[in-house]
């Protein structure tokens, strides 16, 4: 009896409307955009990395930022702070 009340509701159901009737707000994320000047030779090093890479000079560039920053806080993080 179950499972025929599950394949009636699955056959008889319109999910695009009820997708539609969701209760929960939608949480778009947004973008934080920054610009920054670059020298030729580190647009070079970019360049040359996605070369091997494949996934552009731009995205090399937010990876070695992410890394960098990454690497920074692990650094910062693993030193006490004086008088705490």
């Amino acid at each position: 009896m179950i499972k025929n009340s599950r394949a009636k509701y699955y056959e008889e159901t319109d999910f695009a409307s009820v997708m539609k009737n969701r209760h929960g707000k939608r949480v778009i994320p947004t973008v934080k955009r920054i610009t920054m000047n670059i020298s030729e030779r580190v647009y070079d090093e970019a360049n040359e990395l996605d070369s091997y890479l494949g996934m552009g000079y731009q995205n090399v560039l937010k990876t070695a930022m992410t890394l960098g920053l990454t690497d920074l806080y692990h650094q910062v993080s693993s030193h006490k702070i004086p008088g705490k």
